[in-house]
């Protein structure tokens, strides 16, 4: 699930076909379910309501250090 969630940031496989390929009991593991919201709802960069760069390489070391964490 881990390389799923990191081709998914990468731009090879589509959010729902991620989400539709996790085992339903996913919903169980808090650290799954804050990758899942972290990249649903990923910020734009620039422009109207968008944040910076800096602030988006933040946000995204959040989701690779949980998709590390899940690599185990």
């Amino acid at each position: 699930m881990a390389s799923q969630a990191k081709d998914v940031v990468e731009g090879r496989l589509a959010y729902w076909d991620f989400i539709n390929a996790l085992p339903s009991e996913h919903h169980l593991d808090e650290l799954v379910a804050e990758l899942v919201d972290l990249i649903g709802h990923e910020p734009k960069v620039g422009g109207f309501l968008g944040i910076s760069a800096k602030e988006h390489a933040r946000y995204m070391a959040k989701v690779h250090k949980i998709i590390a964490l899940l690599k185990g």
